[in-house]
């Protein structure tokens, strides 16, 4: 008689992947829990302002109803606006600003007030989420962070951001939420328009998170050679007054960092250039910007600049497109975003560095802005300095708008292919994306070129 076999132990999950496991459960709940306060919280504000006012909050911000129409037939006039505010807005705006009582404005320490605030946030966000459609976004647990992301237009909301600045603004401040609201109905009126009435859901919850957690590419146009000038050869008391000729140009919003750098450089001695008393970067780069930066291009997330934008710039503007193969069907047939497909397929008219820096740019073409070092670390937010020169054959032919004509041209083309999947047209938004991002490149290259400055490249962190 043959001795038992021992059973065959029992296949476990890695520690690894339980704790993965029970991490994407907790933030499960900790979504489900907040959607429910935030469920609760519009429901519990509406109702009291029902109980309280008699007043339907719906009504208020409706498209067809009297206040959003006397808002409108007013519009710019201050005068007719002070007269023409609608006696339901009126009375909504006193019971509001009642909520917070004896006080003198809102403080979020006091318990009462966060529950109007929160209950007001979360009546504005769901209402704007179930009238168009879209996605919460929760950063955290302050829902200050809280965002709301639209998925017909790509449109993000800071609901409890907005609903504090309603509340410490007083009086209009009612009036300028209906207003608001309003700018969004009519954006996604104009999305349908262009839809022919048939507006699709082409923003998903991924398409926000991206925004806060991709890093960000952007090319500066800077003149090197004043700035050299400045920080290596002139007294510090010179660049203090170049940084303060050159600050107001920078718009209201920047003074007080350029009060900062003001603030330091004025501990150094004010007689010796400042190259010999700090080899602070920070300083470097923003004394660069304030009295160096002529142009820079508007930042775009960095996967997409690599995989997408660069590779279109290689593309330029084809004559003709090349007949599929099974390899790219089946890329169809998985899902691959059409312009993504498209920069794939189309043969690139120049050559890139696959090896180089973005996947284009050949190494002997980069230099380092800094002094005191050769070693680059992009990633972590060092510049890079970029031959100009390198861009003159690629862009010099490249019309932006002619690509984009190209990629619509592509999109008939490849639904003629019998053997092709019917697909709908999922890369537009990402062609116009980079056909923006090309045409600002050549400008902020041409403006490097003509004034014989330093093209920059820099890696932004993701916005907050």
């Amino acid at each position: 008689m043959s001795e038992p076999k021992d059973p065959e132990p029992r296949k476990t999950k890695s520690d690894g992947a339980r704790q993965l496991a029970a991490a994407e459960e907790a933030a499960k709940a900790r979504f489900e829990k907040a959607m429910n306060e935030l469920r609760e919280g519009a429901y519990r504000f509406s109702s009291k302002v029902r109980g309280q006012c008699e007043i339907v909050l719906e009504e208020l911000i409706d498209p067809e109803g009297e206040v959003v129409g006397a808002i409108a037939e007013v519009e710019g006039d201050a005068g007719a606006i002070a007269l023409s505010v609608p006696i339901e807005l009126i009375t909504f705006d006193t019971w509001l600003f009642g909520q917070i009582g004896d006080k003198d404005e809102l403080d979020l320490k006091d318990e009462s007030h966060w529950e109007t605030w929160f209950n007001f946030g979360s009546w504005i966000g769901e209402t704007m989420r179930r009238r168009h459609g879209g996605h919460w976004i929760l950063f955290g647990d302050d829902p200050h962070t809280w965002r709301i992301g639209f998925s017909k237009v790509f449109l993000e909301v800071a609901p409890f951001m907005f609903g504090e600045q309603l509340l410490r603004m007083g009086s209009g401040a009612m009036r300028r939420m209906v207003t608001e609201v309003e700018k969004i109905r009519e954006q996604h009126a104009q999305q349908r328009e262009q839809d022919h009435g048939q507006s699709l859901d082409r923003f998903l919850s991924q398409h926000y998170l991206r925004l806060h957690t991709v890093p960000l590419g952007q090319w500066m146009a800077m003149d090197f050679a004043n700035l050299g000038r400045l920080w290596t050869k002139e007294p510090t008391s010179a660049l203090i007054a170049a940084i303060k000729e050159a600050g107001p140009r920078l718009g209201p919003q920047n003074h007080q960092i350029v009060d900062r750098v003001v603030e330091a450089l004025g501990r150094a001695n004010q007689d010796k250039p400042v190259a010999e008393q700090t080899a602070d970067r920070g300083l470097f780069e923003a004394v660069a910007q304030i009295v160096g930066l002529r142009r820079a291009t508007a930042p775009v997330a960095i996967d997409i600049l690599e995989r997408v934008v660069v590779p279109a710039m290689h593309v330029g503007v084809p004559e003709a497109f090349p007949p599929l193969d099974d390899d790219d069907l089946s890329n169809l047939r998985k899902g691959i975003e059409l312009f993504v497909f498209f920069v794939e397929v189309v043969p690139h008219k120049h050559q890139a560095d696959d090896e180089g820096f973005l996947g284009s740019i050949p190494h002997d073409q980069l230099s380092t802005p800094y002094g005191d070092r050769n070693v680059l670390e992009v990633g972590k937010g060092d510049w890079v300095v970029v031959n100009p020169g390198y861009f003159i054959p690629i862009l010099k032919d490249l019309d932006p708008q002619k690509l984009l004509e190209k990629y619509d041209e592509f999109v008939k083309y490849v639904g003629a292919q019998p053997e092709a999947p019917r697909r709908r047209d999922d890369g537009r938004l990402l062609a116009e994306t980079a056909v923006r991002a090309l045409a600002d490149l050549k400008a902020c290259v041409a403006t490097a070129l003509t004034n014989k400055d330093a093209l920059i490249f820099r890696i932004l962190p993701p916005p907050g």
